[in-house]
């Protein structure tokens, strides 16, 4: 059985015990170690998993395991991003970096050393919608919509999920309009977590268009992929794939090893990681299509990508 260390927030319980369920084939997580800053919450996971527990980071990515999941919010700061690229086992975090993009992009990976779980393009159903894609055509348009709630993870995580997504079937777009809802204004310092809801909408030269609204506040864990084209309508969630054909007709699309919860997600990419299994990697692309959101929601402008790359450097 694979052994995991984990570092999370007292209020992720819930999460941290679907992803240690068994899974669909019968396997599982073993948590030996629990981390948290607080000392109280550290005891608490600890007793909640039956696993030790700690609260320096760094004993949880010293440990002897097979992977280190980093679940809580705000986790990768610029010393824990040091300390990621020391560790000896893979690294999973369910959070980007709480830092500027600017000052993330001079280092040597992006500011991102951990492999960002879970993502909808690494995921079982859309390892299946790949194969419907080979014969779908030409992708017109693209809608991601993503909600959570109950501590699954951030709006930001869920976001950059959906920007991957976008760039990966679109490449990255020319403009971007984004704009913040919810009670809690939004603010100008990158590294401030926005709680909240957020739509976007892309512009791909004159034929492409896409779309996504994201939520940490909607309750419930859902992802929903629609995509549009030559060949139909295909709708990619966690749980799996249906393709329709422009005439209407259901077409067949490849079976689904599908999860409905973030925290089944969270461990069926984990487990692939302790078996040393090849896992999706978020993109820079989506990184700056990210920040360009955020500046968006700022200026009440669109944004054009290429500004930001210029800005940073990257072209």
């Amino acid at each position: 059985m694979p052994r995991l260390a984990i570092w999370a927030h007292p209020n992720q319980t819930h999460l941290l015990e679907r992803a240690l369920a068994e899974g669909p084939k019968g396997d599982r997580l073993e948590a030996v170690l629990v981390g948290c800053a607080d000392e109280h919450g550290a005891a608490a996971l600890g007793a909640a998993l039956d696993a030790a527990s700690c609260t320096d980071l760094r004993e949880v990515l010293h440990a002897e395991v097979d992977v280190v999941w980093l679940a809580a919010p705000r986790t990768l700061d610029a010393d824990a991003r040091g300390l990621v690229r020391a560790a000896a086992m893979p690294v999973a975090t369910s959070a980007p970096p709480p830092a500027a993009m600017s000052d993330l992009l001079r280092e040597p990976d992006g500011g991102m050393p951990a492999i960002f779980i879970p993502l909808l393009r690494g995921g079982a159903a859309f390892q299946a919608a790949a194969a419907a894609l080979e014969n779908f055509g030409t992708v017109h348009c693209v809608h991601v919509s993503s909600t959570a709630g109950d501590h699954q993870t951030s709006r930001a995580s869920l976001a950059l999920d959906a920007f991957d997504l976008v760039t990966h079937l679109l490449g990255e777009p020319d403009e971007i309009w984004a704009a913040h809802a919810g009670p809690l204004p939004i603010t100008p310092d990158p590294t401030v977590e926005r709680s909240g809801h957020l739509t976007a909408a892309m512009r791909f030269g004159t034929e492409r268009a896409a779309s996504i609204t994201v939520s940490d506040g909607g309750g419930a864990w859902v992802r929903r992929a629609v995509i549009l084209g030559e060949g139909g309508r295909l709708i990619v969630t966690d749980e799996g794939v249906s393709w329709t054909d422009p005439g209407g007709v259901s077409q067949e699309a490849p079976p689904t090893e599908g999860q409905a919860n973030a925290g089944e997600l969270a461990g069926w990419h984990l487990r692939r990681l302790a078996a040393g299994r090849e896992i999706s990697r978020i993109s820079l692309e989506a990184a700056v299509v990210l920040e360009s959101a955020r500046l968006s929601c700022l200026t009440r402008q669109v944004e054009d990508p290429q500004h930001i790359r210029n800005m940073i450097g990257r072209r």
